[in-house]
This record gives structure tokens, C-alpha cells and sequence, in this order.
């Protein structure tokens, strides 16, 4: 277990990152209230642990997307996602139906777009 001085460090430190160049809002430095911050500060350690992660493998899988995406193209005749524009997938996003989702009508557009490809190796 830290000392209550620990703690206390702990948390100024905590609340000046959190605040940045705001000032720190005032408080009352008891046991109490810095017990209750202290464990704020850990949930939040941790949450930001937690989402780093999350970041660090979202940006793995769009990496191997991306690098699925290129083998794609290159065995396809040079299909690829940056042939599709931005505006294609806002256009498709901004479609309102009741049935379907963004994410199913941008595979729709994939599959269509994939589909009006001829390959060598077909006929």
C-alpha cells in the first residue's frame, strides 16, 4: 500500500495532465477525497492502457487490410480501394434504407465493383 504523501504526489500529477495548461480546479486534500481521486487515477491508467491497445490493433488490421487490399489488386486485374473515392463511400453512407446498414452497402459496392472484373483465367 502507498503512503497518503504517495498518493497525493500521485494525484496532482494525475490531475496536471489531465488539465493541461487549465488550472486545476480546487479541492479539499483529505484522506478521503484523495483516496477517492487516487482510484480515479487508476481506472483512468488503465482505460488509457486499455485504449491503446485497441488503437495499437486497429491499426495492425488495417495495415493487413490494406496489404490484403494490394494482393487483391494485383491478382484482379489493379481493382483496389483507392479506385473507390471517399465520396463513393459518403454517397453510399448518406443512402437511407430501412434494410440495410453502411457497412453492408459498402460491401455490396465491393462485391459489385469486384464482380464487373474479368479475370484472364474466367471464360
Amino acid at each position: 500500500m502507498e503512503a497518503p504523501e504517495e498518493k497525493e504526489a500521485q494525484v496532482a500529477v494525475w490531475l496536471k495532465k489531465i488539465f493541461g495548461d487549465h488550472p486545476i480546479p480546487q479541492y479539499e486534500v483529505n484522506p478521503r477525497t484523495t483516496e477517492i481521486l487516487y482510484h480515479l487515477s487508476e481506472r483512468n491508467r488503465v482505460r488509457d492502457r486499455d485504449v491503446h491497445l485497441v488503437i495499437a490493433d486497429l491499426k495492425q488490421k488495417a495495415s493487413e487490410y490494406e496489404s490484403e487490399g494490394e494482393t487483391f489488386s494485383q491478382r484482379h486485374g489493379g481493382f483496389s480501394v483507392s479506385s473507390v473515392t471517399s465520396s463513393t463511400f459518403r454517397e453510399t453512407c448518406r443512402t437511407k434504407t430501412a434494410d440495410y446498414t453502411c457497412e453492408e452497402k459498402i460491401g455490396v459496392l465491393f462485391r459489385f465493383n469486384a464482380e464487373s472484373i474479368s479475370c484472364s483465367d474466367e471464360n
